[in-house]
C-alpha cells in the first residue's frame, strides 16, 4: 500500500515524461504551477498558486495545499524530471507507514541520458532500470537532492521566498527537522530514483551547491533474515576452513563469510577471480574483499558501523605490515583487505577485474565507482598491523 502522494513544483520543467510514470505507478500527484498534463482521478493540477519572484510555486503554499488535497499520512516532494523505480515506490511505502515516527528522509538521483527514457511509462520492470545504472548511470553528488520524504501537515510555515526547487526546499527542510529533534536520513542507496541528462559525468564536476545536509543516519537496503556483510576470502585452499571459521565463530552473527580457494597457477587475477567467484553467493549488502591477512574478528562489528552513516558507498581503511604504513585516502594503493563497499556497487561496475591482481583490481575498482558518483570514506583506523 502506497502512503505518500507525490508532490512537484513544474512552472519551468517540462513533467510530461516523469508524470507518465508516475501515473503507471497509480501514485497521487498534486503537480502546482504551469504544467502541459491532463488531469486524471490520480493527478490534480494546481495552477493558481502563489509564485515566487523567481517564477516558482511557493512551497508554503504547496506544503499548505497538499495537507488538504491528500489524506495519505506523507508527501513526497520531487523534481519535476523524477522517475520513480518500482523497488524506490516499495521502499518508500515502508518509510511512509502510519506507525513511523516523524523523520525526514532525503535522497540524490541516478543521471541517465535521454534516450533511457523514452519508453518510461512502459519501463516499469526492476531489471531494465538496473541495466540502464549499471550501464550508464551517474549518482548525483551529496550536495544536490532529488526527493523528500515527509510527514504531510508538518513543517508548514516556510518564508514565503521559498520556492519549491529542492535546492531551496532541502536546506530549509533540514534545519527544521534538525531543530524539532527528528531524525534526518539519507537513502539515495535504498530508494533509486532516476533523472535524465545528456552529460551524466559532468555533474560531478559542477554541482548545484556546495552545501551538504547534516544527516543523523542512513538507510541502507536490507533484506530481512539475511547476513549485514558477506566477507569474501581468496586464501590458500588449505587454509579455508580455518579462515572461515575465525571470523564466523557463531551462525548468529550479522555477517557471513564466502571462501573460495586462491590458485596463483591461473596467472596475477587468481584472487579477483575467488573474490569473484564468493560475490556471486554474497547474500548481503556489503561486501569485504580479503585475500591473505585476515582482521581481528573484534574489527567486523566495527566495520558494519562506518556505514551506518551516510555518504558512505565504499570504505577504505588503513593499512600497516611491518614498517610500512598506508594512509586510509592513500589514492595510488588498495591494500586487499582495506576496501569495503554496498554490493550493489560492486555488481553494477561488473566485478572485479580477472585481469589485474589483487591490489590493482581494487584501484581499479575504486577509481571506476568514483568517476560514477560513489562517495568513499577514509577510516584511520588499521585493521592489518604485522
Amino acid at each position: 500500500m502506497v502512503n505518500f502522494a507525490l508532490c512537484c513544483g513544474a512552472s519551468s520543467t517540462r513533467v510530461e515524461a516523469a508524470a507518465a510514470n508516475w501515473q503507471a505507478f497509480g501514485l497521487q500527484q498534486l503537480v502546482f504551477g504551469e504544467a502541459c498534463l491532463e488531469p486524471t482521478p490520480e493527478r490534480q493540477l494546481l495552477q493558481a498558486v502563489p509564485h515566487t519572484p523567481q517564477d516558482e510555486p511557493c512551497l508554503r503554499a504547496m506544503l499548505t495545499a497538499a495537507a488538504d488535497l491528500t489524506s495519505a499520512p506523507w508527501l513526497l516532494l520531487v523534481s519535476a524530471d523524477a522517475h520513480l523505480t518500482p523497488i524506490a515506490v516499495h521502499n518508500l511505502s515502508q518509510l511512509a507507514r502510519r506507525d513511523h515516527p516523524r523523520q525526514l528522509v532525503i535522497g540524490r538521483a541516478w543521471r541517465l541520458p535521454s534516450h533511457w527514457f523514452r519508453e518510461s511509462a512502459t519501463r516499469h520492470q526492476q531489471a531494465l532500470w538496473d541495466e540502464a545504472i549499471a550501464a550508464e548511470g551517474c549518482l548525483d553528488p551529496p550536495t544536490r537532492f532529488s526527493w523528500v520524504l515527509l510527514p504531510r501537515a508538518a513543517l508548514q510555515q516556510p518564508p514565503l521566498t521559498l520556492g519549491s526547487s529542492l535546492e531551496q526546499a532541502v536546506p530549509w527542510l533540514v534545519d527544521q527537522a534538525r531543530t524539532l529533534g527528528w531524525p534526518v536520513l539519507e537513502a539515495s542507496s535504498a530508494i533509486p530514483l532516476l533523472r535524465p541528462t545528456d552529460s551524466p559525468g559532468l555533474l560531478q564536476a559542477a554541482p548545484i551547491q556546495t552545501w551538504r545536509p547534516d544527516c543523523t543516519g542512513v538507510v541502507l537496503p536490507y533484506a530481512a533474515g539475511q547476513p549485514r556483510l558477506s566477507v569474501l576470502v581468496a586464501s590458500p585452499q588449505g587454509d579455508l576452513e580455518a579462515v572461515a571459521e575465525r571470523l564466523r565463530p557463531a551462525a548468529s552473527l550479522p555477517w557471513e563469510v564466502i571462501v573460495r580457494p586462491d590458485l596463483p597457477d591461473r596467472g596475477p587475477g587468481s584472487t579477483a577471480a575467488a573474490w569473484n567467484s564468493a560475490l556471486a553467493d554474497a547474500r548481503g549488502d556489503l561486501v569485504w574483499p580479503l585475500a591473505a591477512h585476515c582482521p581481528a574478528l573484534a574489527s567486523l562489528p566495527l566495520v558494519l558501523r562506518v556505514f551506518d552513516a551516510p555518504w558512505v558507498d565504499l570504505a577504505q581503511f588503513a593499512w600497516r605490515l611491518g614498517q610500512h604504513h598506508h594512509p586510509a585516502d592513500d589514492p595510488y594503493r588498495v591494500e586487499p583487505g582495506c576496501l569495503l563497499a554496498q554490493r550493489s556497487w560492486l555488481q553494477r561496475l561488473g566485478g572485479f577485474d580477472e585481469a589485474m591482481d589483487g591490489r590493482r583490481t581494487l584501484q581499479d575498482l575504486k577509481q571506476r565507482a568514483l568517476d560514477r558518483g560513489a562517495s568513499i570514506h577514509a577510516v584511520p583506523l588499521e585493521l592489518f598491523a604485522h
